[in-house]
């Protein structure tokens, strides 16, 4: 029987630094994302590069999702059928333009739902983290 020359320790990754803002505004621009493509989307249908652009916008840049990010989740989104896309001619390029389907507006119902739903736990647990911030309030 053959051994195996490699070593069966893996190199342990770094635990990432969780009383560091960035770490927290970034895991919540990720989850954002996709929530905030299918928000502007509900809007109006838009190309690609208005997507971030709104996104931008509509968050006042707290989530501001690259280029690089938002083309992935258009394309899984499109796959999944929440999208439906067609290729217009903006500005004289050809650009494909996004619009949600009848799946991706339920989709859209469902996420306002969740995020609501997190929304109210994470009040509650700033309640808790501070309880003089709800005594100011009653005030």
């Amino acid at each position: 029987m053959a051994t195996s020359s490699r070593s069966s320790r893996a190199t342990p990754r770094q635990a990432p630094d969780y009383s560091d803002p960035a770490y927290w505004h970034g895991t919540i621009k990720m989850s954002l994302s996709k929530f905030f493509v299918l928000s502007v989307l509900h809007r109006a249908p838009m190309h690609g590069y208005e997507v971030v652009q709104a996104v931008a916008r509509t968050t006042n840049g707290c989530c501001s999702p690259s280029e690089g990010t938002v083309y992935p989740v258009l394309n899984e989104f499109e796959a999944g059928g929440y999208l439906s896309s067609t290729a217009e001619v903006v500005r004289g390029r050809e650009r494909k333009v996004y619009a949600l389907t009848a799946k991706g507006r339920r989709a859209f119902q469902v996420a306002v739902d969740a995020w609501l739903e997190a929304t109210d736990c994470i009040v509650a647990s700033k309640l808790v983290a501070d309880p003089t911030s709800a005594r100011k309030r009653r005030r």
